[in-house]
């Protein structure tokens, strides 16, 4: 009976979160730590390979659904960054992404909305919970002004400045195999998805590739036509095109 009655608060407490959330933010720290702030009822799509850290009892969920129990009210999770920080969040309207300020950054999308040191961190922040930053993290240099990042931010008046140095660090470098061939690393993921593989993590376990690698990779296979990339309810799966199997 008290089981019944648990159940039944569960459902009427959940019926109250509106279908879209409002302005859920979420911060991602470098080490792998992201943080839901939730200003008023709403809810998120539990991420694939978070694990939640906030107490189960601060907790509501149903299916793939999770929010508090209280608003406002915050949810936290962890996940192994590797130097990759990637949400798929359809319900958050603002991402925080902090970084150590001697990061490198090889890839990001979308165009973050500002970029500046705040607290001993990069603070890179977009107007969407769709965000993809690739970096790696190099021997501290001990000043600010050595972080070329940090430092065309706050000498630029705009964003413009900082994207275009982005694009000069990752202009193209000569490569031992044409653009239009596969070498044993595309095999390994080509494998990897043809055995049932349809994310980023899962293709990185099932290949042994790092996770960097697959994603560029990937990207690739999807430039030439090889995999297809299928988005679903704000998430993202690949599958080998037909005429390739």
């Amino acid at each position: 009976m008290h089981g019944r009655l648990m159940m039944m608060a569960l459902i009427i407490a959940l019926g109250l979160i509106p279908l879209a959330s409002a302005g859920v933010r979420a911060t991602f720290f470098y080490n792998g730590t992201v943080l839901f702030y939730f200003p008023s009822r709403g809810w998120v799509e539990f991420p694939e390979n978070f694990t939640l850290i906030t107490p189960v009892s601060d907790v509501m969920r149903t299916g793939q659904l999770i929010a508090p129990t209280n608003f406002p009210g915050t949810l936290t999770f962890v996940t192994q960054s590797r130097g990759v920080v990637e949400l798929q969040e359809p319900n958050v309207t603002e991402t925080y992404v902090l970084l150590p300020l001697n990061s490198r950054i090889t890839y990001l999308n979308p165009t973050p909305t500002s970029v500046k040191e705040e607290n001993g961190y990069l603070n890179l922040t977009f107007a969407t919970g769709n965000v993809t930053v690739l970096y790696y993290v190099v021997p501290d240099q001990g000043s600010l002004v050595l972080n070329p990042y940090v430092y065309t931010t706050l000498i630029s008046s705009s964003i413009s400045a900082y994207m275009a140095y982005l694009l000069w660090r990752r202009r193209p470098t000569p490569q031992m195999t044409p653009p239009d061939q596969l070498d044993d690393r595309d095999v390994k993921i080509l494998n990897a998805i043809k055995s049932g593989a349809d994310s980023l993590s899962k293709i990185s376990e099932l290949s042994l590739l790092p996770r960097t690698t697959v994603y560029r990779r990937v990207k690739r296979l999807v430039n030439m036509g090889i995999v297809q990339e299928i988005r679903e309810r704000g998430k993202v799966k690949y599958v080998v095109r037909d005429n390739e199997k």
